[in-house]
């Protein structure tokens, strides 16, 4: 059993399982992980071949589905969820995943004419992979949360609100099926002129030499095809990549442990900065 929704670029969902009085889903293609192309090139004088690379391209996902009911208005209805050439987003939900994946349509053929109107739509998605609906947080604040409910007040025995652990490393853990980009999502709560972010396995960084204030907002984003690194201040937005060093190189998550560590103006403002990581579970298929 699983669930089949989608979503067009207003906003509006519409679910095509469980509503077989005027849908009926009768085949779907291209949940499996795709095709990918290797990259070779041969030796000269010996047998076999070298590996130079390899990619997956895109996605295509085929849904095929029996139109029911009043079969006209029915028809008319998927044009606009399903618009040529325009951005939809496809949920699917079985009982071990629950995901989504963004394309693009590029056919809706559903002919007029037939007895049995089927109509066949073809999406093309850039990003090959499905996405976890749930997004995962992670924080690699220095600044330990220690306040919980429920609590009692002891004037001998004070109730510990926050401890502060400057040598901190975080632990960023990647549950998908194959390195994944990801959201750094920074808060402000003090002056800090400078801020250095680390991924402690690899030994890359990014430092962004500017004069933060109480209050700013800081997104880094490192998912391919989106980086950007966009500062909020006052409720107007600012690109800070001219104020990233030279050398500097966007994240990606491996799979598995990646350590994670930052430094405000060289660690003396380390408590000043809050700090969480976001990221999908991204998955080859469903």
């Amino acid at each position: 059993m699983f669930v089949l929704k989608v979503e067009n670029s207003k906003g509006y969902v519409l679910e095509l399982t469980d509503n077989e009085e005027n849908y009926q889903i009768t085949n779907i293609e291209g949940l499996d992980p795709p095709k990918a192309d290797i990259n070779t090139s041969s030796y000269a004088n010996n047998d076999g071949f070298s590996f130079n690379g390899s990619k997956i391209k895109d996605r295509e996902i085929v849904i095929t589905m029996k139109i029911n009911g009043d079969v006209e208005e029915n028809r008319l209805k998927l044009y606009k969820y399903f618009r040529i050439k325009e951005w939809c987003k496809i949920y699917y939900k079985s009982e071990l995943r629950d995901v989504f994946i963004e394309g693009y349509v590029q056919t809706m053929d559903a002919p007029k004419f037939t007895q049995n109107t089927t109509a066949q739509i073809s999406i093309l998605c850039p990003d090959p992979y499905f996405k976890d609906v749930e997004i995962m947080v992670q924080s690699i604040s220095k600044i330990i949360k220690k306040f919980v409910f429920p609590f009692s007040i002891d004037m001998k025995e004070p109730t510990i609100v926050s401890e502060v652990e400057l040598e901190k490393i975080s632990n960023i853990v990647n549950d998908s099926e194959t390195e994944t980009g990801l959201m750094i999502n920074i808060l402000f709560m003090g002056t800090v002129n400078k801020l250095e972010i680390r991924n402690i396995d690899t030994g890359k960084n990014i430092i962004i030499d500017y004069e933060f204030k109480k209050n700013d907002k800081l997104i880094i984003n490192c998912n391919r095809g989106n980086k950007t690194v966009i500062l909020t201040r006052d409720a107007v937005k600012y690109n800070l990549i001219p104020f990233i060093r030279k050398g500097y190189t966007f994240f990606q998550l491996e799979m598995g442990d990646n350590q994670f560590s930052f430094l405000a103006d060289d660690g003396a403002d380390d408590m000043l900065v809050d700090i969480n990581l976001s990221n999908y579970k991204i998955y080859s298929g469903v």
